[in-house]
């Protein structure tokens, strides 16, 4: 069996010489293929002037759309910036309004409230203050509310004043005798 598979081994050394030796003969009769020959194309100068109009015609539609998006873009932007204006404005308004409520509120149980809290409410909800006063209960032990106004407030109120009081006629009756010296209101 030795024998048998070394015979084998030789014969397939043979055959693997002998086709290299082919191979590199071969190689030289072989000619490296020359490049392979580029297409050429010639057009008229009609055809030339139609492919550049047709190229300046798409540069023109590419920016006209670039322009009506750009413009789109713009008035969308310039329409959330109003309605965010309007939204701040609201909200505002709503901060504005909540004070007041709970300004009435604390009036309408017949709490003492600070009065740069009842100049806030008459000048800002004239209807409000008066409903208030008018729907005051008698309290026999009033508590002394706190502010609800915020520094803005404050410092808006005092600077809308003008120097002087911001209301001269303003008397508020209080049934059991409000103290000037801490401003609170019965």
């Amino acid at each position: 069996m030795e024998l048998r598979s070394t015979r084998e081994m030789r014969r397939n050394e043979q055959i693997a010489r002998t086709t290299a030796k082919k191979a590199e003969a071969s190689a030289p009769a072989r000619k490296a293929p020359a490049q392979p020959a580029a297409d050429k194309v010639t057009l008229s100068r009609q055809a030339v002037s139609y492919l550049e109009e047709q190229n300046r015609r798409m540069w023109q539609y590419q920016q006209e759309r670039e322009q009506r998006r750009q413009s789109r873009l713009d008035s969308e932007l310039s329409a959330l910036d109003t309605a965010k204006s309007r939204l701040k404005r609201m909200e505002d308004e709503l901060d504005i309004l909540n004070k007041c409520q709970k300004i009435a509120a604390s009036i309408m149980k017949g709490n003492r409230v600070p009065l740069e809290d009842l100049r806030y409410l008459m000048e800002h909800d004239q209807a409000g203050y008066k409903l208030a006063m008018a729907m005051r209960r008698h309290n026999p032990d009033p508590e002394d509310e706190e502010s609800v106004l915020d520094d803005e407030d404050r410092n808006g109120a005092v600077e809308g004043s003008g120097g002087g009081e911001a209301f001269p006629g303003l008397s508020v009756p209080a049934p059991g005798g409000g103290t000037p010296d801490t401003g609170m209101v019965e």
